[in-house]
């Protein structure tokens, strides 16, 4: 049996954000919105690769992990992808659409990975976005940021997102180590997946700012260094992240995420 618990939610996205705030807190809104607009293409390639990995798989613990891991990234991209869209009604429309021509050329290229790239490959890239947001992850369970209006405009959904990343943090690796197992192969290409991504986030801070026509900088805090601190240790070769240490909270939020799971089924 998975230890993944799947939590059918859906978050309402009813108020408008404030983008009239000081630069620091400005930084951190847009940041986050940088990495929301992402899911919806990240979050389906991550699913699609599962799909042809899982097959594959002897452990069956591990196989049905990442059925579970699948099911998660399919509730939070749907519910990302309706922030979206209140998020771009923060922008002009000359905003708004320079931000869907980034996001049908990530979806794009996303879509030529699962077309054209091995499967180790893929596989590579889907380890090195999940150990680089489980680092990210941590640090903000660390410093209790999950409820920041200014670093996490859409409310809760960054709670639970980002606790259950922590939650089903092992599979992607697992399932790397199984079918491909190279130290060296995770370190370069997964690598080159996180420099893939973070171009794109960087892309969509940038569109974000100019269509304010503001100029600030990606957030520095305590909680953005602690996790580049955090991500480095994800490149050594013991790394595993059935062995990081997990704030105590992390697990009570996912429990009340799993109580308001069963209410709404009910």
């Amino acid at each position: 049996m998975s230890d993944i618990t799947v939590r059918d939610l859906r978050f309402p996205f009813e108020e408008d954000f404030d983008l009239n705030v000081p630069d620091e807190a400005l930084s951190l809104m847009l940041s986050s919105m940088a990495l929301s607009m992402t899911m919806p293409y990240l979050e389906p390639y991550l699913i699609r690769t599962m799909g042809v990995a899982i097959p594959k798989l002897k452990n069956p613990k591990l196989a049905e992990d990442a059925r579970h891991f699948s099911r998660q990234e399919a509730n939070h991209y749907r519910n990302h992808a309706n922030l979206n869209r209140r998020i771009r009604t923060s922008f002009s429309p000359a905003g708004a659409e320079a931000l869907g021509r980034i996001e049908s050329e990530l979806d794009a290229d996303y879509r030529r990975f699962s077309r054209e790239k091995p499967l180790r490959w893929n596989l590579a890239y889907a380890e090195g976005f999940e150990a680089m947001t489980c680092a990210g992850a941590l640090a903000m369970a660390e410093f209790e940021t999950f409820k920041d209006p200014y670093r996490n405009p859409g409310g809760e959904i960054w709670g639970w997102h980002l606790a259950e990343e922590i939650e089903h943090r092992t599979v992607a690796f697992g399932v790397f180590q199984e079918l491909v197992g190279s130290y060296l192969y995770r370190l370069v290409f997964g690598s080159r997946s996180q420099y893939h991504f973070l171009s794109y986030t960087g892309r969509f801070f940038r569109c974000m700012a100019e269509d304010l026509g503001r100029e600030v900088g990606m957030p520095r805090t305590p909680v953005e260094s602690r996790a580049i601190r955090l991500f480095f240790r994800t490149l050594s070769p013991g790394y595993d992240p059935a062995k990081l240490e997990i704030p105590e909270h992390v697990s009570e939020m996912l429990a009340a995420f799993s109580e308001r799971a069963k209410k709404k089924a009910s």
